[in-house]
């Protein structure tokens, strides 16, 4: 049973530091099917000259050396949306002509995103007549549908005709549901493998102390300047209650980045006495550093699921994470995850206030949680079996 997977989040000979998020999956589920990726990479392209290839019809396209990947992809388009329809049109036929030079017999298209991958997965099942499954990612899913809404009406048709579809997260396929309608078809909800998954029992924090964790890199996408507001205003002022007793609150980031990025971020937080730049983590050591803290924060303004939320939450570390975006949805009612919108300061220091406050009592219903059978929902063991199952369902679909 042979898969074609196509994905602009694969790693390959072009960008070997892509999300292992697809191939984690690939990988684990090697020994139940034939897997060939398409991994994509979309060049920088003029307005002007996308103009000139709508009109032409002619869309460059290029095939790398695919070292890492089945295949390694390039094609050319604007940002923004721009021609993106034609473009990945051209691209899904393409890839087609592929498939039969290389004598594939595709049984399945998975599309690793609604809003690009889904487009050509659609199409090239329609060429070969077979099923094509989706994943919905959520973020650039969501940032693309809203520029993009004239292509509603296709979106819906890939949504609803897809044999399954897998959404990262609850919050991503409710906005999906609000903008293309109820699915009625097989959905099968699949949080990210993590890189680390150890259940360790939650112990208390005495010296206040909440801790963060991504490359410096991304620090406006990770919202760094309102995170360190929200730490100096939640030691500082009243939000909520007194800040008595959460007056030694402290943010502790940990992150790589080069001297000149370092540099610059220490002087954006020179005038704050409880904010501070660590290092990076080994991997193999985060779950011990979440574990000696009181909390794990990190509000970005966009996430589509977030692989460490899970890892905080399994090392028994409470998260403070961003409002319809990352984890939300999958801890409703649960006082150890707090979602805040990424764009309010004081929002997030009253959650950080009550991190520190109510440590004990998060700590206490989150070891609860922890020898509950909810963990193995973001174990790989529990991922690679729905998304294998998954994959089967799809497959049965005439």
């Amino acid at each position: 049973m042979t898969i074609i997977h196509i994905s602009c989040d694969y790693p390959d000979s072009h960008i070997s530091a892509k999300t292992r998020a697809i191939a984690n999956l690939v990988e684990a589920t090697n020994a139940d099917f034939d897997h060939h990726v398409y991994s994509l990479n979309r060049l920088p392209l003029l307005p002007l000259n996308g103009l000139k290839n709508w009109i032409s019809g002619g869309w460059p396209i290029i095939e790398f050396d695919g070292a890492l990947a089945s295949s390694d992809w390039g094609y050319h388009a604007p940002s923004r949306g721009l021609f993106m329809k034609s473009s990945l049109y051209a691209l899904a036929d393409r890839l087609s002509e592929d498939i039969v030079k290389k004598g594939i017999k595709p049984a399945l298209i998975q599309g690793h995103k609604l809003s690009i991958e889904g487009l050509i997965a659609q199409k090239i099942a329609q060429n070969f007549n077979i099923p094509f499954a989706i994943s919905i990612q959520g973020n650039s899913d969501r940032s693309i549908l809203n520029i993009r809404r004239d292509l509603w009406p296709i979106y819906r048709t890939i949504f609803h005709d897809a044999a399954v579809i897998f959404p990262f997260a609850p919050w991503a396929l409710d906005y999906c549901e609000k903008v293309l309608g109820k699915r009625a078809g097989k959905t099968i909800m699949l949080p990210c493998i993590s890189g680390s998954e150890d259940i360790i029992a939650p112990k208390i924090n005495h010296d206040a102390q909440i801790m963060s964790a991504f490359h410096l890199r991304h620090w406006k996408l990770k919202n760094f300047d309102r995170l360190a507001q929200a730490a100096q205003k939640a030691a500082t002022f009243e939000i909520g209650g007194g800040a008595e007793d959460v007056k030694q609150l402290s943010l502790d980031i940990y992150g790589g980045g080069d001297d000149a990025l370092v540099a610059m971020l220490e002087k954006r937080i020179e005038a704050m006495d409880n904010i501070y730049l660590h290092g990076p983590l080994e991997p193999s050591a985060i779950q011990e550093r979440m574990n000696n803290s009181a909390a794990f924060a990190m509000v970005s303004n966009k996430e589509s699921y977030g692989m460490v939320f899970a890892e905080s939450l399994l090392a028994g570390c409470p998260i403070i994470y961003p409002k319809d975006a990352a984890v939300d949805g999958y801890f409703d009612g649960h006082s150890f995850a707090q979602a805040v919108p990424a764009d309010d300061v004081d929002a997030i220091a009253h959650a950080m206030q009550k991190s520190i406050r109510d440590q004990k009592q998060m700590k206490d219903d989150l070891r609860a949680w922890q020898i509950s059978d909810a963990p193995l929902n973001f174990q790989r063991n529990t991922i690679v079996n729905k998304y294998r199952d998954g994959l089967h369902s799809a497959l049965s679909v005439n």
